[in-house]
């Protein structure tokens, strides 16, 4: 079996880091989304809160 070369070599390290870079991207993506949903389920908790009739004396 013969060693790989100098440019195999690049080509493994670039494959590498290039799925290294995906994987980073998509756990940066992933927690985002998160805060994104977190913070639209906070917001619309807020609205409906707002839109609820507190205990009014009768008129």
């Amino acid at each position: 079996m013969h060693e790989p070369d100098f440019w195999t070599n690049c080509a493994e390290a670039m494959e590498m880091s290039i799925e290294g870079n995906r994987l980073i991207a998509h756990e940066i993506a992933d927690l985002f989304r998160g805060l994104w949903q977190r913070s639209v389920r906070s917001l619309d908790v807020a609205i409906r809160g707002l839109g609820q009739h507190r205990h009014l004396p009768p008129v």
